[in-house]
């Protein structure tokens, strides 16, 4: 079996978006198209066409989180993408409301993780914030984890007559599909 024109077609798009994003410096930008990613692909691989937060942690839950050495859970990718995408923050109502870890991002090459902790902590303070409040996963690994989420999901697509069925129906509504001029 094959992945569907249109749906190698956004996949594709995506990863290259993000590699040339990260490539000249613009993390928060990748960032922002990883967790747009995961949404599309949650909308290409749901039967509901009004798919939301239960579909995004799904998907979460099926092809990113597996193998992620991290204690996050779907709620909180979720929780961080709503307070990214809608207002440019790691904070976000879930969080707020106390049923999602806040994650905070730092961008640039990987560093030692427990340098990054220790510079990131050195910042809650005056955040209000302790390290228990927090999560610190470097965009450089949430990128590399989500590249391996997409390579999951393709691999899902090519194994399951089913999904590759529903994923081509939904991926050729897609805009991106369409070349323009």
């Amino acid at each position: 079996m094959s992945i569907p024109n249109a749906v190698w077609s956004t996949i594709k798009s995506d990863l290259h978006a993000v590699a040339v994003l990260i490539h000249n410096g613009c993390d928060i930008h990748a960032l922002s198209l990883m967790y747009s990613s995961i949404d599309k692909m949650a909308w290409i691989s749901s039967t509901n066409i009004d798919h939301g937060r239960k579909e995004f942690m799904a998907w979460v839950d099926s092809y990113f989180l597996p193998g992620f050495a991290s204690p996050l859970a779907a709620v909180d990718i979720y929780a961080a993408r709503c307070g990214f995408l809608h207002a440019g923050t790691a904070e976000s109502k879930l969080y707020r409301d106390s049923k999602a870890k806040l994650i905070i991002n730092p961008t640039g090459p990987r560093r030692p993780q427990a340098e990054v902790e220790a510079e990131v902590n050195l910042t809650l303070p005056k955040l209000g914030l302790t390290p228990s409040d927090v999560v610190v996963v470097q965009c450089i690994d949430f990128s590399e984890q989500w590249v391996v989420s997409m390579q999951r999901f393709t691999d899902a697509i090519e194994a399951d007559t089913n999904l590759q069925a529903l994923t081509k129906e939904r991926a050729e509504l897609q805009l991106a599909i369409f070349p323009a001029g």
